[in-house]
């Protein structure tokens, strides 16, 4: 079934992204500001398959509430990214401040709630393609 194929392929993309990606890219000791970028940049690209992947699920799919679901965490997440894509350009270059000062303090937590949503994200899609495969 193609729903299957595609909430396999945005699972697939959470996992590179929450256990990869952002533990390569978010805990390096230097150059902060570039992972960040970079990781920044990567993430947009994956909202910008997600999205239109998720809508095509919630059609295809016969269960629309985990569709709904689904969309709404990423939603949560774009929301989320958003608000620290915001706040960098306020801030300016985050290798430049002290670690903790509050601005860096903020963007480092807000950042982790970020993986946070992407990681339930994840569970939520392997909870549904576990559901699927069974009923």
């Amino acid at each position: 079934m193609v729903s299957n194929i595609i909430l396999s392929f945005y699972f697939g993309s959470l996992f590179l992204l929450v256990f990869v990606v952002a533990p390569l890219l978010l805990r390096v000791k230097e150059n902060k500001d570039l992972a960040g970028r970079f990781y920044g940049r990567i993430l947009w690209r994956f909202y910008a398959l997600a999205f239109p992947s998720l809508i095509v699920y919630l059609i295809l799919s016969d269960v629309k509430t985990y569709g709904l679901l689904l969309l709404m965490g990423l939603l949560t997440n774009v929301s989320i990214s958003h608000w620290l894509k915001t706040y960098k350009r306020e801030i300016g270059n985050i290798d430049l401040l002290e670690p903790y000062d509050r601005r860096r303090v903020i963007f480092r937590r807000v950042s982790k709630l970020s993986t946070l949503v992407l990681f339930l994200n994840l569970l939520l899609s392997f909870y549904i393609l576990i559901k699927i495969k069974g009923g």
